[in-house]
């Protein structure tokens, strides 16, 4: 019944053609493959892109949820970790084949602990820009399934200002943030925030308490701009495990004593400098720096991971429209496990990239090329080097004032983390993606429609599943070609005091010998309803669909397919328009039972279930000066 439902609010979504125009789509500002700013019209990529406003409209309390909005994008979660991205049907391995950026500053660690997103406070953020496909030539190696760039909110120019955010829910949902923001002479600003959360969690043996510190500043130059963050969070956690089919039947709420459950802190500090100097009209210099160092701790582990990431670029720009793009990258990535003989980990690499982009009437083209030298040094495995190379090819044809089509050709890599290679199977190298992409965007009457068709094939692609001799899981490149092929459709249509939005991902997956890639659902579909009742009262009502796929270790697609299932959100949101706003929602509104993760055991020989919560409120409010 609810799966019907939500075909016929596509279609009746779909056939709506009155309303006002309105272009504010095509208009947006985004930071593009070539880390410069632009609309979403100029990019050639089916490009997505979340404003702090729908994400709080949405009712999304992390970025894991607003990005369960994004059709391209399967959000994958496992027992209380922190989630992985899944772009284009990346599979089992999607947390390496994916760079998430904050502020353009690549927050991916040398390890699978992956981008940990849990920590970002949703209020800071401006906007998220999904790219599929994109980023290679920029970021180099893990971007073969595309980036994900967090935008936060700038300081603002204002004397003295700030928030108080505070908030309830299920599961013993608590969280309170405050925000302040100042301004220091003509040039300076500055902001502080501080967040503390504490959730117990759906299932028994649940925990996630985060306490997190930020300071932002920016200081205007007269040819530019220097920017400085810093970022301090603190994260106790605690995750029950896996339970089998019985105990699922029996009560999917409990945790297994005897399972794999975790008990673990992390603790981190990031700091983040931004500088920008414009040398004349033509010529643009940028540094980005990152400075990364975190511990971890869980069920008798105990990881010190550092990070240092350094990005000089130049922009010169040689005529009317037309710029060339040419800088370089050094990454240094350090782990310690203190568990086995303070046994070291080092990922080391040197980049250099080049893109241009030429405008020639109503066409544009666009050319990228990187090499990335990676080097791996470790206490348990042999020092290894690689040379790999990334390209970029597009061309674009403006061929009305608000609609263009394009063409796209990609080739990205992605190097193992640390971790893969210290449970691997055989010799590893780099896997290897090419990308081939056609796709169109315009504005018709009230509507903005963006689709795209997209081919990927990958070699040597790294899995993780059981080994040759059927004996137990490890990691190795895959023999032959992988291939994903699929269609994005997306329509958001505006009226005057609606705006329903829906997007639809259909692929085909296909490795080892024609099999389906497991974990992946052929169809996702995302359908959002936003009500204005008037200049203070919203509400918002979103639905999610999950075709059928295989448990993320079927690699042989013997076992019976996990259910589809149809998943629904309400949030109302009320502006006192005096600095207060009040917002109210329920997740899950239909109370669909489904799960996070479905894998299987090679051990026990059964498969493990996640289950993911049940119906769940919550309700807070914002006050604002």
């Amino acid at each position: 019944m609810k799966k019907r439902f939500y075909i016929a609010g596509l279609i009746l979504a779909s056939s709506l053609s009155m309303g006002q125009d309105k272009v504010v789509k095509l208009e947006e500002s985004v930071i593009t493959s070539e880390n410069t700013e632009t609309t979403i019209a100029d990019i050639p990529k089916n490009i997505t892109v979340l404003t702090g406003e729908e994400i709080t409209q949405r009712g999304a309390k992390t970025v894991a949820e607003a990005l369960k909005l994004v059709s391209s994008v399967i959000v994958k979660e496992m027992g209380g970790a922190d989630a992985a991205f899944d772009i284009r049907g990346q599979g089992p391995t999607a947390k390496s084949n994916v760079i998430v950026l904050v502020d353009g500053a690549p927050i991916n660690s040398i390890d699978l602990s992956g981008y940990q997103t849990s920590n970002i406070p949703v209020d800071n953020i401006e906007r998220i820009e999904v790219i599929p496909s994109g980023g290679s030539v920029l970021y180099g190696d893990g971007a073969v399934g595309g980036t994900i760039n967090i935008v936060t909110k700038a300081p603002e120019n204002k004397k003295n200002y700030g928030s108080l955010n505070s908030e309830i829910g299920s599961y013993g949902l608590k969280k309170q943030q405050i925000t302040y923001g100042t301004k220091i002479g003509e040039k300076l600003l500055v902001e502080v925030d501080y967040l503390k959360k504490e959730k117990d969690g759906y299932r028994d043996y649940s925990k996630d308490d985060l306490q997190s510190f930020g300071f932002r500043s920016r200081y205007k130059l007269n040819d530019g701009e220097l920017k400085f963050k810093y970022n301090y969070s603190k994260n106790d956690f605690k995750a029950p495990g896996a339970l089998t089919k019985d105990e699922v039947n029996e009560d999917r709420t409990q945790s297994n004593p005897n399972a794999w459950r975790i008990d673990g802190k992390t603790e981190k500090n990031n700091f983040v400098g931004d500088y920008l100097y414009n040398i004349n009209s033509d010529l643009e210099f940028k540094l980005l720096g990152r400075y990364a160092h975190e511990n971890y701790s869980s069920n008798g582990s105990n990881y010190k991971t550092e990070v240092k990431y350094l990005k000089p670029q130049l922009k010169y720009s040689y005529l009317d429209e037309n710029y060339v793009v040419f800088g370089g990258d050094i990454y240094q990535g350090e782990t310690r496990d203190f568990a086995y003989g303070n046994g070291k980990s080092e990922k080391n690499s040197l980049g250099g990239f080049i893109i241009n982009s030429s405008t020639i009437e109503k066409f544009r083209f666009t050319q990228g090329y990187r090499r990335q030298n990676i080097e791996y040094k470790g206490d348990r495995f042999v020092t290894r080097k690689f040379k790999e190379d990334a390209i970029e090819l597009t061309g674009s044809y403006l061929y009305s004032d608000s609609g263009s089509t394009y063409v796209s050709y990609t080739k990205g890599f992605r190097a193992p983390n640390t971790d893969e290679i210290n449970a691997w199977a055989g010799e590893f190298n780099p896997q290897k993606t090419e990308t081939y992409e056609i796709g169109v965007k315009d504005f018709v009457g009230n509507t903005y429609i963006s689709t795209s068709v997209f081919y990927i094939e990958t070699e040597n692609e790294i899995f993780y599943g059981v080994n040759k001799n059927d004996e137990f899981n490890k990691n190795r490149n895959l023999d032959g070609t992988s291939k994903r092929k699929g269609i994005e459709f997306s329509l958001e249509h505006y009226f005057d005091k609606l705006t329903i939005s829906e997007s639809i991902t259909y692929m085909k997956t296909e490795f080892k010998e024609g099999k389906d890639i497991p974990g992946i659902p052929n169809i996702k579909g995302v359908l959002n309803f936003n009500y204005k009742f008037n200049e203070k009262l919203s509400m918002n009502n979103s639905w999610e669909y999950y075709g059928k796929s295989y448990d993320s270790n079927d690699e042989a697609n013997e076992r019976e397919k996990i259910d589809s299932y149809l998943l629904s959100g309400l949030t109302f949101v009320y502006d006192f328009q005096d600095g207060l706003v009040i917002n109210a929602g329920i997740n899950n509104l239909f109370n669909e039972k489904y799960y996070d993760y479905v894998g299987y055991s090679s051990y026990s020989k059964t498969r493990n279930y996640y289950p993911a919560p049940e119906r769940n409120y919550y309700i807070g409010f914002k006050y604002s000066f």
